[in-house]
């Protein structure tokens, strides 16, 4: 089994669907979807961006298993990198530049695309060497 046969497998498991219901799901037949589990097929890009889409899969992951599984949108990254670095200023007592600020924001909202999620534990090394 490849990698992307396993990552395909590992999406459906997750969701806690059958072969024949992602199909379906992404408008596929039964068959069709199986094809591209089993690697019978090779899994077309609009197959992999509609998966990737509908349930907020990184589609780097799924491609290349680049990155973290999942994605959360843009607000939710952004808003999560702010007030990581609200907290830290806070604790720090420390009031940064806007340039200071969006510079850690933008570190903090990276790392949050890269991983999937806030990673508490890098985010604050990196904001102790500050």
């Amino acid at each position: 089994m490849s990698d992307i046969q396993q990552r395909l497998l590992a999406v459906r498991k997750e969701l806690g669907l059958t072969q024949p219901a992602l199909g379906k799901v992404l408008g596929l037949s039964e068959r069709a979807y199986k094809n591209y589990e089993l690697g019978i097929r090779e899994l077309p890009l609009a197959v992999a961006l509609k998966l990737s889409e509908n349930f907020k899969i990184s589609i780097a992951w799924l491609l290349v298993g680049d990155g973290a599984p999942t994605t959360p949108s843009t607000g939710e990254a952004l808003e999560a990198a702010v007030i990581a670095a609200r907290e830290h200023f806070i604790e720090a007592n420390k009031s940064p530049t806007p340039q200071q600020e969006a510079a850690i924001i933008r570190y903090i909202y990276e790392e949050i695309i890269r991983e999937g999620k806030l990673n508490i534990d890098r985010v604050s090394a990196y904001l102790r060497t500050l």
